[in-house]
C-alpha cells in the first residue's frame, strides 16, 4: 500500500515539475489554520510519507547546495545553515533595507567580488556567500565571531572597531548565528 502511495506521489511530482508548478516552494492551498510558511514542501511531505525524518531546520531543497559549498570551501554545513537562517530565514528572494539580497544576503558589490552573476539564484548565492565567509575567516585568523561581525557590518568596520563593533544589529547577529550553530 505504501509503495503504491509513493508511486503516486512520485508521478505527481514529475507532472508538477514538467508543468513548472513545483519549484520547491510551499504549497498554496493551505488551510486557514496553517500558515503558508509552516506548510510542508512537497519534498518534506514525500520524506514523511516514506517514513523518513523530515528536515525541519531548513528547506530540503537547499541541502545539496549547502553541502557542495561546504565541501568546496571547507566550511561546516551547520555554519552555512545558521548564517542563511539568520540572514534570510531561507528566503531566496529576500532583500534587506540595506540592499542585501538572496539566501545569504549578499550586497551587490560583494556578490560581484565573489563572482555571483545572479544574486537571487540559490546555488550562486550560497556559493558566493560561503566563499565570502571563507575569505573573512582567513582575514580574521579563523576567529568566527569576528568573521561573522565582518559578514554583517563589513570587514573595515570590524578592523576599525578592533573587534565586534558596538553596533546593536551586528552584536545581535553574531549572537543569533552562534545560537543557531549550537542548535538552540
Amino acid at each position: 500500500m505504501l509503495e503504491n502511495l509513493l508511486q503516486v506521489f512520485n508521478k505527481i511530482h514529475v507532472i508538477e515539475e514538467k508543468f513548472g508548478q513545483l519549484s520547491g516552494n510551499k504549497i498554496d492551498n493551505v488551510p486557514p489554520s496553517m500558515s503558508k510558511e509552516s506548510a510542508p514542501s512537497f519534498q518534506e511531505a514525500l520524506k514523511e510519507a516514506k517514513g523518513e525524518k523530515a528536515d525541519k531546520g531548513y528547506p530540503y531543497q537547499y541541502a545539496e547546495l549547502i553541502n557542495n559549498a561546504a565541501q568546496k570551501y571547507g566550511i561546516d554545513t551547520k555554519l552555512i545553515e545558521s548564517i542563511i537562517k539568520a540572514e534570510s530565514d531561507f528566503n531566496p528572494k529576500a532583500i534587506s533595507p540595506a540592499g542585501a539580497c538572496g539566501l545569504m544576503q549578499l550586497m551587490p558589490q560583494t556578490a560581484r567580488m565573489v563572482g555571483v552573476k545572479n544574486i537571487f539564484f540559490p546555488e550562486e548565492n550560497i556559493e558566493g556567500g560561503t566563499k565570502y565567509l571563507k575569505d573573512l575567516l582567513e582575514k580574521f585568523n579563523q576567529n568566527l565571531p569576528l568573521a561573522l561581525a565582518a559578514y554583517n557590518a563589513g570587514p573595515e568596520t570590524v578592523k576599525k572597531a578592533g573587534g565586534i563593533p558596538s553596533i546593536i544589529e551586528t552584536q545581535n547577529y553574531v549572537a543569533r548565528v552562534l545560537k543557531y550553530l549550537q542548535g538552540s
